[in-house]
């Protein structure tokens, strides 16, 4: 069984790429994370986060979150779900330090999380779909997840993005050790709400 991940934490990106704090990167890394795109740039320090001002919850309450999306920045992750993804599926995405300020405080115990393997995850005989006639990209009017493994030339992923529109997808065992670890703000579903 295979699942669409849901981060349930902010659904306002509270925090945001600070591209005038992080000189040591290039401009496109930001994207690259967003999109999933293999990282090859080496990181001399850590990548830098700042309060986006759409969110409410305090920073005490920020910091209890396992899993938070960003602003051009793809997603941070807690020092409890690094350790978790690095027992149970190592090499499957990049990790990078980062630090953020929010509400005027800082924190330095989450991870920038890149998901870069990118792979068919839909059964396309039972998706709804059309394709764009400008730019060939998918427009789904329902995705159904393959029931097989997340698989390509013979290895078996548990965390992937799907070639068709970046949607995270994993497998029942990521699932399983999510929950065995009681990480929070993430959610697993078999189909997704069509967004128009």
């Amino acid at each position: 069984m295979n699942y669409f991940l849901e981060i349930t934490s902010c659904p306002n990106y509270p925090l945001i790429l600070d591209e005038s704090q992080n000189p040591h990167i290039s401009s496109q890394l930001g994207a690259d994370l967003n999109l999933g795109n293999y990282i090859h740039e080496y990181l001399s320090s850590p990548l830098v986060y700042r309060d986006a001002e759409n969110c409410s919850a305090s920073f005490e309450r920020l910091i209890t979150y396992d899993i938070l999306t960003t602003v051009y920045g793809g997603l941070l992750v807690s020092e409890r779900m690094r350790k978790a993804i690095e027992e149970n599926f190592p090499n499957e995405v990049q990790f990078f330090d980062a630090i953020f300020n929010y509400k005027k405080k800082m924190c330095n115990s989450y991870s920038a999380m890149n998901i870069h393997k990118h792979i068919e995850c839909y059964d396309m005989e039972e998706s709804i779909y059309s394709i764009s006639p400008v730019d060939k990209s998918y427009e789904f009017e329902q995705r159904v997840l393959i029931t097989s493994p997340l698989e390509e030339y013979g290895v078996n992923y548990n965390i992937v993005r799907c070639s068709f529109d970046d949607e995270i997808v994993v497998s029942e065992k990521f699932k399983k050790v999510i929950r065995a670890n009681k990480l929070n703000c993430m959610s697993f579903a078999k189909e997704l709400e069509i967004d128009y």
